[in-house]
């Protein structure tokens, strides 16, 4: 067991043996409001079970799994975050938990994207990489289903934008997923922590650092950067088809915040290079079709079938910088090239085609939206690579 966690909450690091827990039975007489819980998520304070201190630590025991309520004298085994309240997995400490941030500019497509990803995991290539996911706690389940299934998949209706994490704290908390592999016999679990953040908390450098702490904590990135914000490609389309022009989620500007954040957070001498893996991706690929080349990676799915294919990863990569190198200036990939050292470009469509005036869809069919994911596990050493040479 792990010693020493992180919140994937709040972000504290603490010891397990510190943590509290939380009474669940409803007829408990120590019910009552959580200053604590409610301040860290920016909500109205609510009726909960009492916190239940944790017990003296014992060298022959180790870490408590379990507490006792003091006024019902029921057992607990829902272990809380010290410093947030926030309910962590029964597990924690005893597996690998790593953070994915989804991140980008207002209407860059973020909720569609993750909605499309773990459809496309569940459905397909979690049984071609050998590794199970499902979904941890009540929280996720509900809003899974309430916010992204059966919205996009059943009523075939587009998302609604993510509200500000001012105004919904419920932003602030990940979905939580599980991924097991396995291997020969062998076992390795994996919860993933994703957090989608909304357009407006990445304005400003300041909103960014209080909103979004999970960015510079994560352990990789799926930076979605909108090609209808680039000024050379809406001279291309007809002016009706296009989302307002809005300079502060530029491409160039969403991504001079994201290096600013990590000096400012981490500390970074502007002569360091940002280690997290990142993958920028442009969004909306379906949009961009008549702009493609005839022989473009574009026009196919991937080809990772058990394993990432590195050779279609470096094409997709060479692909999308030519692009970028045509449409934006080259002071954009300086930046990306000076600031950050683990990066690779992607394309992904996460509808498969634009929504009608009604902003509902006929089908949703995701391109290459697992590419960004899977590069993450493989930089992460989750999954393998190979080339085909």
């Amino acid at each position: 067991m792990l010693q020493n966690v992180l919140c994937p909450f709040c972000f504290h690091s603490f010891a397990l043996h510190e943590a509290p827990f939380r009474c669940m039975a409803p007829t408990c007489s120590g019910r009552g409001t959580d200053t604590v819980y409610a301040t860290a998520r920016g909500s109205a304070k609510m009726v909960m079970g009492q916190v239940i201190a944790p017990a003296r630590r014992s060298l022959v025991l180790g870490i408590p799994r379990e507490a006792t309520c003091d006024t019902c004298k029921t057992i607990s085994h829902t272990r809380l975050c010290p410093h947030c309240h926030f309910e962590l997995s029964h597990d924690v400490g005893l597996i690998d938990q790593r953070i994915i941030a989804i991140i980008g500019g207002r209407a860059t497509g973020k909720t569609h994207y993750i909605a499309s990803l773990i459809t496309r995991l569940q459905q397909e290539i979690a049984s071609q990489f050998g590794f199970t996911i499902r979904m941890l706690g009540d929280h996720t389940q509900e809003r899974w289903e309430r916010d992204f299934y059966r919205p996009l998949f059943i009523r075939k209706t587009v998302l609604q934008p993510n509200r500000p994490a001012e105004v919904d704290p419920q932003v602030k908390a990940p979905l939580i997923f599980r991924l097991t592999f396995e291997n020969a016999g062998r076992k390795r679990v994996l919860n993933l922590s994703f957090f989608d953040t909304a357009g407006e908390d990445m304005a400003s450098l300041g909103t960014m650092s209080l909103q979004n702490r999970y960015i510079t904590h994560a352990d990789g990135i799926v930076f979605l950067l909108d090609p209808l914000q680039i000024p050379d490609v809406r001279q291309q389309f007809p002016a009706a088809v296009l989302p307002p022009a809005d300079p502060s989620v530029s491409p160039e500007h969403i991504i001079s915040r994201l290096r600013d954040l990590f000096e400012r957070d981490q500390a970074l001498r502007v002569t360091q290079k940002v280690r997290t893996p990142i993958a920028f991706a442009l969004s909306k690929l379906d949009v961009l079709f008549p702009l493609l080349e005839p022989g473009s990676e574009f026009h196919h799915p991937g080809g990772h079938c058990g394993y990432l294919d590195l050779d279609d990863v470096q094409s997709v990569h060479t692909e999308v910088a030519n692009y970028l190198a045509l449409w934006i200036s080259a002071n954009f990939r300086g930046i990306i090239d000076g600031g950050f050292a683990r990066y690779t470009y992607f394309g992904v469509s996460s509808l498969g085609e634009q929504p009608d005036p009604e902003n509902r869809v006929s089908a949703v069919s995701p391109l290459r939206v697992e590419d960004p994911f899977l590069w993450i596990l493989y930089q992460l050493g989750f999954v393998k690579g190979k080339r085909r040479r």
